[in-house]
């Protein structure tokens, strides 16, 4: 088996995109794990364990690769150990316009500090080496606490042809929900990157009055971007209050 793909997912089987669009390629090497463990983490980690292949690949059930996409991924994992693909959100709105750029890396390939669990590869011997995904983070924030510890002994490379189809959010409403999901899990992986409580609070408060949050250049995307910063802020309060900090006391 050339490559083990992992799916964490709580859909029913007929509703995960992924493996359809899987389907239409021409590489056939390659097996699909869905895993259905809470939290997301615990699944991928799981997905890791039952994998035949050294090459593994993370998508997420709505992810869509292109055709090529499992050649390319295994093509560049025969020389590096880290990938992460350029996620294009599919649709031209005020996500992709405005709310995020940082998305997609762009045009050009490089190494990076960053991958996002919807598209990113990794040789197992990487992920086992640095313990793998954090069981005790859920959504939000995760990709990004393995990519820091994968990049302190490797390096993680963006190739701009590894291509997945995949929205940021779907709508207002649902790009307010992923804010407020996102940052509740902020404090935890502040505590983890040795941010002191003190600093958390103090962060967290700031995002409530720093206008560079909300303001922007018409009043319905200042609108919009008001809220992503009230929800982000609301969950970041409510991740230190709810003890997400895994250390509470001063260092």
């Amino acid at each position: 088996m050339d490559i083990s793909v992992v799916v964490p997912t709580l859909k029913h089987p007929d509703e995960i995109e992924v493996v359809e669009c899987l389907k239409r390629g021409e590489f056939e090497d390659y097996e699909v794990l869905i895993q259905d463990e809470y939290p997301v983490t615990k699944a991928r980690n799981e997905g890791v364990r039952a994998a035949q292949s050294d090459k593994i690949v993370f998508l997420d059930d709505d992810s869509r690769p292109r055709e090529d996409y499992l050649s390319r991924v295994s093509e560049a994992l025969e020389t590096e150990v880290a990938l992460a693909g350029r996620t294009i959100h599919p649709r031209d709105d005020v996500f992709a316009r405005e709310l995020a750029t940082h998305y997609d890396f762009g045009d050009s390939s490089r190494y990076v500090t960053r991958f996002w669990g919807c598209n990113m590869a990794l040789r197992k011997e990487v992920l086992e080496a640095v313990g793998g995904w954090d069981e005790n983070m859920g959504w939000g924030h995760e990709e990004k606490e393995l990519a820091d510890r994968v990049i302190e002994e490797h390096q993680i490379y963006y190739d701009p042809e590894i291509v997945v189809y995949h929205p940021y959010a779907d709508s207002v409403r649902g790009y307010w929900k992923k804010q407020y999901k996102l940052e509740k899990q902020t404090p935890y992986y502040w505590c983890k990157r040795g941010v002191r409580p003190s600093k958390q609070w103090y962060y967290t408060l700031k995002t409530f009055v720093n206008p560079r949050g909300f303001v922007r250049r018409t009043p319905k995307l200042t609108l919009i971007k008001l809220g992503g910063t009230l929800a982000s802020g609301s969950g970041r309060l409510v991740g230190l209050v709810s003890g997400r900090s895994c250390d509470k006391n001063e260092t």
